[in-house]
């Protein structure tokens, strides 16, 4: 048990990541082969690129190890797959597959990923296409997971342009995570975007907010909070707000 706790240490230190105990090596080998641990892989993945503390430096083996952690859907490996493409410092230069791999964390909602992705449809950069609508979109989400300069480069624009914090944008971000349109479906995050946009009195949020708490879905269940989003829905003419707060009680 212990072995396994200094071992979960090690891994979560990373990037960051310093051995300071040579016989951890053998443990992150063990949990990468034997396990089969997407987080050690990545971890091993990550000791080869760096190399020292007992493990030379190995580009393809690091590759090896982060592919193998990224084949099963590990954010972090994916997103460090993506960056050694976009650089072609490891292994030559490859926009479309660090696109590729970008995105897929980004659809899992790692914010970094989000963010990088943002900015390279922002500039056009590497190779990448200019996209100012794909990258305010995943700006957005980065932003509403927290990430500090996806929020700033939205408040840039949203200076530039006046309408991007509005509350279309946040109905429509909040559609995104509801039927995992770009993203992995999540009705917590779901939740919090129609929250944004229906304090601002957008009929369409506070209906689907209405449909959260009505069904307990990112939210815990409550029936009266979901009559208060559909009566605000339907004051403002939403049909099927109308019809559910006429009969919320059996919805």
């Amino acid at each position: 048990m212990m072995k396994k706790i200094v071992l979960g240490v090690l891994m979560s230190a990373l990037p960051f990541f310093v051995m300071a105990d040579y016989d951890l090596t053998d443990d992150v080998f063990d949990a990468a082969k034997y396990e089969k641990s997407a987080r050690a892989q990545y971890t091993l993945g990550q000791m080869y690129l760096q190399g020292g503390q007992g493990v030379e430096k190995d580009k393809e083996q690091a590759l090896s190890w982060l592919k193998k952690s990224a084949d099963q859907g590990y954010s972090l490996a994916l997103h460090s797959l993506g960056k050694i493409y976009l650089s072609g410092e490891i292994t030559k230069a490859d926009p479309e597959m660090a696109i590729k791999y970008i995105t897929m964390a980004a659809q899992k909602g790692y914010s970094p990923s989000q963010y990088l992705l943002g900015t390279l449809y922002q500039t056009g950069r590497q190779g990448v296409a200019k996209d100012p609508s794909a990258a305010l979109k995943w700006f957005k989400l980065a932003a509403g997971q927290g990430h500090q300069q996806a929020k700033k480069m939205l408040a840039e624009l949203s200076s530039e342009t006046g309408s991007v914090t509005d509350a279309q944008a946040a109905f429509e971000t909040g559609l995104n995570f509801l039927k995992g349109r770009g993203v992995d479906r999540d009705y917590r995050q779901a939740a919090e975007w129609f929250s944004k946009a229906a304090e601002q009195g957008h009929a369409d949020a506070q209906y689907n907010l209405g449909e959260l708490y009505n069904k307990g879905r990112g939210v815990k269940k409550n029936k009266k909070t979901a009559q208060k989003w559909y009566k605000a829905a339907a004051d403002q003419g939403h049909v099927k707000a109308k019809y559910r707060a006429r009969n919320c009680a059996f919805c």
